[in-house]
């Protein structure tokens, strides 16, 4: 499972990249939800309850219900939905609960072998889901990933501060 440092700095540097100057607020706002599919691993259900394809799509359709905070929920659905990617590449996630049960996963790896060749290896599809992903794997935290939240996080400050003084 990727640490949640991880599942916070990815969506975030990419909605910075590719977002409006007036959504940078927003962006930084809703950044905790980036870590709310995890919260499934509370009721037993980790990687199916919180992990799918619909919670996303909810923020999309309100999105396009609500015209004028359709940027909230765009953002919102974009956090959501890295967290859920992220995870398919690590092990799987049961990404139509609770009409399909099976774990969709990804693995893509590039390794060198002990004869210095490079192995691709491209798999991907469904498979069972397992017991292993029903308790939350990894800490909450490790030094490096703490830090780099902190870095990211006050990055983001600095910026939203520098964009209201230029207001100014």
């Amino acid at each position: 499972m990727p640490d949640w440092p991880i599942h916070i700095i990815v969506p975030l540097l990419a909605l910075l990249i590719v977002g409006r100057k007036e959504d940078k607020k927003y962006i930084l706002l809703l950044l905790p939800l980036a870590i709310v599919p995890d919260f499934d691993s509370f009721v037993d259900q980790h990687r199916m309850l919180l992990h799918n394809i619909f919670l996303p799509m909810l923020f999309l359709f309100l999105g396009m219900i609500i015209k004028q905070k359709k940027a909230i929920f765009v953002i919102a659905a974009v956090y959501l939905a890295s967290h859920v990617f992220m995870d398919m590449f690590d092990g799987g996630v049961v990404l139509f609960y609770p009409f399909y049960n099976k774990m969709a996963f990804v693995d893509a790896s590039l390794s060198l072998s002990i004869s210095n060749k490079l192995i691709w290896v491209f798999d991907y599809g469904f498979k069972g889901y397992s017991n292993e992903w029903m308790i939350a794997n990894g800490y909450i935290s490790d030094s490096i990933g703490t830090a780099a939240l902190i870095f990211i996080l006050l990055a983001g400050v600095c910026t939203v501060y520098r964009n209201r003084r230029r207001q100014l």
